[in-house]
C-alpha cells in the first residue's frame, strides 16, 4: 500500500501577503499524490447502482404521471405493490 501522508497546514510553508495568507508552498512528491487524486475524482466513471437509482427515479415520475391523467377503460397502470409483479398495462 502507498505511504499515507497527513497534508496539514503545519507541515507546509505558508506564504501571506499583508498578514493574510495567500498561498502554500507544497513539495513535489505531495503535489503528485494530490494531483493523482484531484484526477481521479474529476475522471471517475458512473457506478452501474447510479444509473439503476436515476432509472428508478424516471420510472417512479412516469407513474404518477400516468396516474394524474385521465384514466382511459383500454389501459390499466399498476404498480408493483398493486399487482405483486411489476408495472403492467392491460389493452
Amino acid at each position: 500500500m502507498a505511504e499515507t501522508t497527513s497534508w496539514i497546514r503545519d507541515r507546509f510553508p505558508i506564504l501571506y501577503e499583508g498578514g493574510e495568507a495567500k498561498a502554500v508552498l507544497v513539495d513535489i512528491t505531495s503535489f503528485d499524490q494530490m494531483e493523482l487524486i484531484i484526477d481521479n475524482l474529476l475522471n471517475r466513471e458512473e457506478e452501474p447502482e447510479d444509473a439503476i437509482l436515476a432509472a428508478s427515479a424516471v420510472l417512479q415520475r412516469l407513474v404518477a404521471q400516468a396516474r394524474q391523467e385521465p384514466s382511459s377503460p383500454a389501459v390499466s397502470i399498476t404498480t408493483t405493490e398493486e399487482q405483486g409483479g411489476g408495472v403492467t398495462s392491460g389493452c
